[in-house]
């Protein structure tokens, strides 16, 4: 067994599918998104996190973006961006306040909608998960 840590910016094509626990965390949006994770809209902070098990096919190139090892944490991760795998741009309706001036209350006059557009998929994972990754370099 040889120790091979990845550098910044390396390709890595998938040899195999690779299902990993996939954490509910605003730095998973993009992905959780991009799979139609029912958890996608409710994100947690700080600790609590919830897993499910999620998919990436054989064939799916990630290119490695951050590496984040830390002494004595649970949460040493690799953070990779999806190549060619892009959210689908959504719109969302959202309440338009009208303030008052020396008021601290907010009238809900209206709504108005906003547009997401798309956004490239990067996720993160703990190192444990990415160390069963099987691939080749792209």
């Amino acid at each position: 067994m040889k120790l091979e840590i990845p550098s910044l910016k390396d390709e890595l094509r998938l040899t195999a599918d690779w299902t990993f626990n996939l954490y509910n965390d605003r730095l998973n949006s993009t992905l959780m998104e991009y799979i139609k994770d029912p958890r996608s809209l409710s994100y947690s902070f700080g600790a609590g996190y919830d897993s499910a098990p999620c998919t990436i096919p054989a064939g799916s190139i990630l290119k490695v973006d951050t590496i984040h090892i830390r002494k004595g944490s649970d949460f040493s991760s690799i953070t990779f961006m999806w190549k060619g795998a892009r959210t689908e741009p959504r719109f969302e309706t959202i309440p338009s306040y009208k303030f008052v001036w020396g008021s601290r209350s907010a009238d809900v006059s209206s709504t108005r909608t906003i547009r997401h557009p798309r956004r490239p998929v990067r996720f993160w994972v703990k190192l444990e998960e990415a160390n069963k990754i099987e691939f080749e370099k792209a």
